[in-house]
């Protein structure tokens, strides 16, 4: 599948709007498009764009000029699929306008409205897919050759002994039987895995006469390519042609805190099925308190006790103890079963030590070492960012030998622990209290800072790692209020900065500070939903990469409600082809993503594989359709009030499908659960019954939403994407304003699929005001 800019034919046609007479531009002298207003008055112009063939659009750019243009629209077959009010009332606007689509189409129409005021533009730029024939391989590939055929493959084998050989074949075979079943020809290829002096991931899939050769220079490239080979390889055969394919960024990261035991093979599914066809390469693993320390028992002991008198109401929680160990404490011999499904896939493992600030775990059993000062509050109090919990030291001072002595033989138990062959990430981040005790308020916030980071680097240096820090500190104002930037020359410019608060400032290339003091910066938090102008700024010299921070449980259910898995798979588009990824392009990458990666992706981390498919049943609903708006009728003419609906089914399922939405939203309250907006009864033949709760913003969403479309708001930066992973789009339309309407289907595992279901009703909820709308129900064995 091709994504990106759509070819169309050069020829394209102006007509008066909504007719076939003609109403041809004049032609500026810098290649615009110009129509003045005495000749358009208070109409507009149609201009239509035929492309090539047909294919997805997900927006359509131009540039007017300022001074002119009142609204915009674009039609496909007559008919609004977008909208764009952008003038000011006096109508000098300029600049790029990007119209959001989302349909198919073979040709489209560009309306353009004007008010007593010319109209000029330049060229349509034209996003979307188009199927080319080539299966879906996400992230895109650079490039892929010429089609040469299907072939059934005889083998996968290693080209020699190498160990990343060995393993990346094995991988291979592994996955083909999961997709596949029995996937061995008899007549084919045989797929080679073999090491290739390529510099950095790049890798390639080279197709010969009875060869289909995997190479690489390192383990995770090599799994990279024989994911991609996996995306072609189908019922049909093997998909020949050749792959050429290598990053943008060299920093592709994941971070997470440890998880609760019970969680590690949640974990590992995450890495092989996520992680890996995503093409990330380093997970960032935070320790805090979680796992135990043998040098330091009295901090492990703290932490259990925080947790145990937390739970009473005897105290707070201690902050992040949910996040790293859903706080509870790994032992060392978990956390290496941990770190070695990590490596074992050739990801580059990066613990994270906070330290400086952040550091509850540790003052909490050291409360001598804390950085306070009864006399003094200062705290930096930015946007919707909280104050540290007043229970707990949030720092420690960096003046006091004692501190580290303690850091130190914490890094050397998490080294000795996850031998990393690279990078420590160090924290150092919102270092709120700083300069405030007896031993440092007479010195410089900024030497305190520098000081401190300085002998890290040091300690680090001498086990031959590197670092890597937050760098909100080192920010200066209007950035932050910290003080603590002014020192900034003093670091060594080999630790990399972590940038993350650049969603307090989206007007700002804030990185700009830290890449004119020749460091490397890679964007800390990086959420697709939020960072503005990334294609420009991703580009500077000494930007690395990003990483996607998860800062909660690390579980299925959690990650996905809160849009975590979503931004995963879409930030892979982004990091490994920063070079064509198109903003505006967002529809397009939605639909591609939930139509071809997540449900695959899904059943995967679930453990579930059906190479043969799932058998389908409709099921009988009868129900009312009183009250329900004309457009939604249009869209599903079978939808009926969920409080209506009775479904017989008589029949045994693995999983039932429940096409719905709301006829109104709920907010989204990022603290506190969904919003209940009501359950499906499930009643088995015996009797029993089993229920599948409908939450807004987690398995459904109101009728009026685009799929995949993230809310806007800074405020929820870290969740910015609702409704995905626990529903598929089905039905998608537009209504007579061109505004996207949307029901998805809610995919509901069965707990007992060796049980027949005799019936399906709906329990709404008393305080209910979404008001669920029911349009099918599926059943899958």
């Amino acid at each position: 599948m091709y994504i990106g800019l759509l070819n169309y034919r050069k020829e394209l046609r102006f007509t008066h709007i909504n007719s076939e007479i003609p109403f041809s531009p004049v032609k500026t002298e810098d290649g615009a498009y110009l129509w003045k207003w005495d000749r358009i008055f208070d109409t507009g112009v149609d201009v239509t764009v035929f492309l090539e063939k047909e294919g997805y659009v997900g927006a359509v750019n131009f540039t007017v000029s300022e001074g002119s243009l009142a609204d915009a629209c674009v039609l496909v077959e007559g008919k609004p699929v977008g909208r764009y009010h952008g003038a000011k009332s006096n109508g000098m606007f300029g600049g790029r306008v990007s119209i959001p689509v989302g349909v198919r189409a073979k040709s489209l129409t560009l309306r353009l409205f004007a008010d007593f005021q010319n109209i000029a533009f330049d060229h349509i730029d034209v996003f979307g897919a188009q199927d080319d024939g080539v299966p879906t391989v996400w992230p895109t590939p650079k490039s892929v050759g010429e089609f040469r055929g299907y072939a059934g493959i005889v083998d996968v084998i290693p080209f020699g002994e190498d160990a990343d050989e060995v393993f990346a074949a094995e991988f291979l075979r592994q996955r083909l039987t999961e997709k596949l079943g029995e996937w061995r020809s008899e007549d084919g290829v045989t797929v080679v895995v073999k090491k290739a002096p390529y510099e950095g991931e790049r890798y390639t899939v080279i197709n010969g006469e009875k060869t289909v050769t995997i190479s690489a220079s390192s383990r995770i490239a090599l799994l990279y390519g024989a994911d991609t080979l996996l995306s072609f390889a189908s019922e049909t055969g093997l998909y020949l042609a050749d792959v050429d394919d290598m990053p943008s960024q060299k920093l592709r990261g994941f971070h997470f805190g440890l998880p609760h035991k019970d969680r590690i093979e949640f974990a590992r599914l995450l890495f092989r099925y996520l992680l890996i066809p995503m093409r990330y390469n380093v997970v960032f693993l935070e320790f805090a308190g979680g796992m135990r320390f043998d040098r330091h028992p009295e901090i492990s002991e703290g932490w259990l006790r925080a947790a145990e008198n937390a739970k009473a109401g005897k105290q707070p929680f201690m902050p992040h103890s949910d996040k790293v160990s859903n706080r509870s404490l790994l032992e060392k011999d978990d956390v290496r079963r941990l770190v070695g499904y990590i490596k074992e896939l050739g990801l580059a493992l990066v613990p994270e030590v906070q330290s400086l600030a952040h550091v509850q775990y540790i003052t909490y059993a050291h409360p001598e070492i804390a950085e306070l000062d009864e006399r003094v509050v200062d705290v930096d109090v930015r946007g919707a960012d909280a104050r540290p919990e007043t229970y707990y030291a949030h720092s420690y001072c960096p003046s006091n030998p004692k501190s580290y002595e303690i850091i130190y033989d914490i890094i050397d138990e998490i080294v000795e622990v996850t031998e990393p062959d690279g990078y420590i990430h160090m924290g150092h981040d919102e270092v709120y209290q700083i300069g405030l005790c007896p031993r440092c308020r007479e010195k410089d916030r900024s030497t305190l800072f520098a000081d401190h980071v300085i002998a890290m680097h040091g300690y680090l240096k001498k086990k031959g790692l590197k670092m890597m820090i937050w760098s909100d500190m080192l920010h200066p104002a209007p950035v932050t209020n910290y003080k603590t930037h002014k020192e900034i020359d003093r670091l060594p410019k080999d630790i990399v900065m972590i940038d993350f608060i650049w969603y307090f400032h989206p007007a700002r290339d804030i990185e700009d500070t830290l890449l004119s003091n020749g460091f490397k910066v890679a964007v800390g938090n990086l959420y697709s939903s939020h960072y503005p102008r990334f294609s420009s700024r991703i580009k500077k010299e000494g930007m690395v990469g990003g990483e996607v921070s998860m800062w909660l449980i690390t579980d299925e259910e959690i990650l996905a409600k809160n849009g975590k898995l979503w931004d995963i798979m879409y930030l892979s588009e982004m990091l490994w082809n920063a070079e064509s990824y198109e903003e505006s392009n967002r529809k397009t990458y939605n639909e591609i993503l939930s139509k071809y990666v997540q449900p695959a992706a899904r059943d995967k981390i679930r453990g579930r594989f059906r190479p043969e498919g799932y058998r389908e049943k409709r099921l009988a609903v009868t129900g009312d359709f009183d009250g329900i708006p004309r457009e939604l009728l249009e869209l599903c003419p079978e939808a009926k009030r969920a409080e209506s609906i009775e479904v017989t089914v008589g029949g045994k399922f693995d999983r039932l499908i429940f096409e719905h939405a709301t006829l109104n939203t709920a907010q989204r309250i990022v603290w506190e659960p969904h919003f209940s907006v009501g359950e499906y009864v499930i009643e088995y033949a015996d009797g029993t019954k089993v229920f599948a709760p409908v939450r807004y913003a987690e398995n459904v969403m109101c009728y009026r939403s685009g799929y995949g479309i993230p809310k806007h708001q800074p405020y929820y930066r870290h969740f910015g994407y609702v409704g995905t992973w626990f529903a598929d789009p089905v039905h998608e339309g537009k209504n007579e304003q061109g505004e996207d309407m949307t029901t998805t289907g809610y995919i509901w595992e069965n707990p007992t699929p060796e049980k027949e279901i005799a019936r399906i009703t709906y329990q709404r909820n008393e305080n209910d005001f979404c008001h669920l709308i029911l349009v099918a129900v599926r059943g899958l064995w």
